[in-house]
């Protein structure tokens, strides 16, 4: 790496405002609790576990004791990426300049809590992090959702499709007043969700499962599916599908004259059994996944797709369905591809196949403000080593380099999203 070419790009890049398209940000409660949720950041747990942590340690209920059980298996993970960006938020944002030992953990909590008495997650999440927007997840019972204007919402969609359970179809039930019992009924109901939302999104999102492929809903399949949910009875996968299929297709004709984007997550198969904890996940890929989204693609040709992988194999597949589809895009770096290797990766073949105006380089997807940090911080670095060394290949000078990085980290989300920023 050319650390002169590296250090000019970085600077300049660090001074980029970022748009975060994908966050489980709670905006009533923007901070870290306590260190916990800093120090076992659901890829960190992951991590710990798969390493040999017990299992058990995840669940004590007190959050100081669970990090103390923790600490003496963060030596095997301090290879990764993730640790890397742990480091960023305990070093540049608490101080804490030691390795995390037993030893030392009260003045590690001591260092946190001394950050934290001061902190304002809007105020950080503007001035630190210099995020511009930050898109929030919502679900359907969030009604009552309020929040600064820094923050748009995102729609999830699986618990009134995929995930649909009796459950969530008498939540439904009440808070619409509207008896489902049909695919008409649905539609209302649907409808009724979207009227409530609309003003207060940006896209609407669902994480799909490899196997699930959006089909043409057949009526009597689905009118029995909504029978057999009414009458507290499992569904086959046939009736999970064709639900999953006019819910998606409902919401693609709702948003189709409006600027709300959909959001799909694709690549991870979940829950997966005897798969590390929290997130019981692992990435997989189905060929005919893809094939089957590109007559939805074109079917709903109005709308604009964001299209979001896990997978490091469905990258270039995706790259030539973005090259292919003028209204379909591709963000960022989610999950099991959040490394530099695949960063790099990633963006080396976005800059060589797509306009730079087709994807978006970050997103989160961080539970509490200070983990939005510690990804800035890993996308800006990685960004600047590929960048220079494309420049220093001479396949880019210093100034496209740096037009690119303003496209995918801020403008292209607010010309794709339509976001308003101040």
């Amino acid at each position: 790496m050319n650390r002169k070419l590296y250090n000019k790009i970085y600077r300049r890049i660090s001074e980029i405002p970022l748009i975060d398209i994908h966050t489980h940000l709670n905006p009533r409660r923007l901070r870290a609790e306590n260190l916990s949720e800093i120090i076992l950041y659901h890829y960190i747990a992951t991590e710990l576990a798969t390493s040999g942590m017990p299992r058990e340690i995840l669940d004590i209920s007190d959050p100081d004791e669970r990090v103390r059980r923790s600490i003496p298996f963060l030596s095997r993970i301090r290879n990764t990426s993730t640790f890397w960006a742990l480091e960023k938020i305990v070093t540049m944002l608490f101080g804490f300049l030691e390795d995390i030992r037993e030893e030392n953990f009260n003045r590690l909590k001591e260092r946190f809590l001394d950050f934290e008495k001061k902190f304002d997650g809007v105020s950080f999440l503007r001035e630190r992090v210099r995020i511009k927007k930050s898109f929030l997840t919502l679900q359907f019972t969030n009604l009552d959702s309020s929040f600064d204007s820094l923050f748009t919402g995102s729609l999830r969609l699986e618990k009134i499709s995929k995930d649909f359970s009796p459950d969530s179809l008498n939540r439904l039930e009440e808070l619409s007043y509207i008896e489902i019992n049909d695919a008409e009924s649905l539609r209302e109901a649907l409808n009724w969700v979207f009227e409530k939302f609309k003003s207060k999104i940006s896209s609407v999102a669902i994480s799909l499962n490899p196997s699930e492929i959006i089909v043409i809903p057949n009526k009597a399949i689905l009118d029995s599916a909504l029978m057999e949910l009414r009458s507290n009875h499992p569904l086959t996968d046939e009736e999970k599908n064709h639900l999953l299929s006019f819910s998606v297709r409902e919401f693609l004709n709702l948003i189709k004259d409006s600027d709300i984007v959909f959001q799909l997550m694709l690549g991870v198969e979940r829950p997966v059994i005897g798969a590390s904890p929290p997130d019981y996940a692992i990435v997989l890929n189905d060929p005919k996944q893809l094939l089957s989204l590109c007559p939805v693609f074109h079917e709903y040709r109005d709308v604009k797709f964001d299209v979001i992988s896990a997978s490091k194999i469905q990258t270039h597949e995706l790259n030539v369905i973005a090259k292919n589809y003028s209204n379909v895009f591709v963000s960022g770096f989610w999950w099991y591809s959040y490394y530099p290797s695949i960063i790099n990766e990633k963006t080396i073949e976005r800059l060589q196949m797509l306009p730079m105006n087709k994807w978006c380089a970050f997103f989160s997807d961080a539970y509490v403000p200070e983990w939005c940090f510690g990804k800035s911080e890993l996308v800006r670095h990685q960004l600047s080593v590929t960048l220079s060394d494309l420049v220093d290949q001479e396949y880019l000078t210093i100034d496209i380099a740096i037009e690119i990085a303003k496209k995918i980290l801020y403008e292209n989300p607010i010309e794709i999203y339509s976001l308003k920023v101040s």
